[in-house]
């Protein structure tokens, strides 16, 4: 219990000082003229690390051909999504038995990935992640949101898009997510005039979580302006002359460049922007990330993707104009 606390507290530490613990691993095993690419996960989003050969693969009825099955672990079942395949890798029945499952928590979604080697753990500046870009190596630059280098070296390490794999792994859960989105205009809800008058900005690298955004933001009837990563936001925010027009802030918190947790602290400890309500949208779910921003100054905290707490949150803070919120929704 000791180490689990010792972990939270330094992952903690590392959030509030612009950083994060990168596990970096490969999906290709090497071969004698050939390196494979490196990709990283931050460390806070593994639960625990597998020797994929002791666990048995349990087939599932009607799957997507990118989830290999359900394995049980510790009499809870998660689906094992095939990261080669998705990637357009091919791996050996051999290579199978010497490759590692990483179990992880997306939105409280615990999934097992198949990749073939953890190459280990580094500290990283969030300054150092950057945007993705177009790359001479053998990678899909549209399943990459950033890259950094490893540790002293030039060798490149790419950041998933872990949301595009679960929207594409996993369709239904794909469906219920847009499907809710588009229910949106459908639903009785109702704001003040001001509400309408007024703008949402939004930071998020995930393409596919901007494009959801921006559709239940539109179908709400509200204004909105979206921005890959945090320092783009706060950037914007800079350059506005009044903040008036304003209405609130969502946030991710793994960006590049600027994280969420740069983001809360930079507006909160600036009087001019430290009313703005702050609300942190993110995949990385547990009670110590909800605590941790939300201490920091964040006004709320839901995990991606929950419509009808976005449609919840929006309304407190409307009704919260004059009397001000701290709290994580669900």
């Amino acid at each position: 219990m000791s180490t689990t606390l010792e972990q939270v507290e330094k992952t903690a530490q590392l959030s509030k000082n612009n950083q994060m613990s990168l596990m970096i691993f490969q999906v290709q095993f090497p071969k004698p003229d050939y390196e494979p690419p490196y990709y990283g996960m931050n460390v806070f989003k593994v639960r625990e690390v597998l020797e994929g050969r002791s666990y048995d693969i349990a087939p599932m009825p009607d799957h997507n051909p990118l989830v290999e099955g359900m394995i049980e672990l510790r009499g809870v079942y998660l689906p094992v999504i095939d990261l080669p395949k998705w990637m357009s890798f091919d791996m050996t029945a051999e290579e199978r038995e010497k490759s590692i499952i990483i179990v992880a928590d997306f939105s409280n979604n615990f999934i097992g990935l198949r990749v073939s080697h953890i190459h280990g753990v580094e500290e990283k500046n969030w300054s150092d992640i950057h945007p993705a870009g177009n790359y001479n190596v053998n990678v899909n630059s549209n399943q990459i949101v950033n890259h950094t280098y490893l540790e002293n070296s030039e060798t490149l390490c790419f950041i998933l898009d872990i949301e595009k794999l679960l929207i594409e792994a996993m369709p239904t859960v794909a469906e219920k997510i847009f499907s809710s989105a588009k229910a949106v205009e459908s639903t009785e809800v109702h704001f003040s005039e001001e509400m309408y008058q007024k703008t949402i900005l939004f930071a998020e690298d995930s393409k596919s979580i901007q494009k959801y955004m921006g559709m239940v933001f539109s179908q709400l009837g509200l204004k909105y302006k979206g921005f890959d990563d945090g320092r783009q936001l706060l950037n914007y925010i800079d350059e506005l002359e009044l903040l008036e027009d304003i209405s609130m802030v969502f946030t991710d918190l793994e960006m590049p460049v600027a994280s969420g947790h740069t983001v809360i602290k930079t507006l909160k400890a600036n009087p001019r922007t430290s009313d703005l309500p702050i609300i942190v949208h993110t995949s990385m779910t547990s009670d110590n990330n909800s605590r941790e921003v939300l201490g920091m100054g964040a006004n709320y905290f839901i995990g991606k993707v929950d419509t009808d707490l976005i449609i919840e949150t929006i309304q407190k803070v409307e009704g919260s104009f004059t009397e001000p919120s701290i709290e994580a929704v669900g």
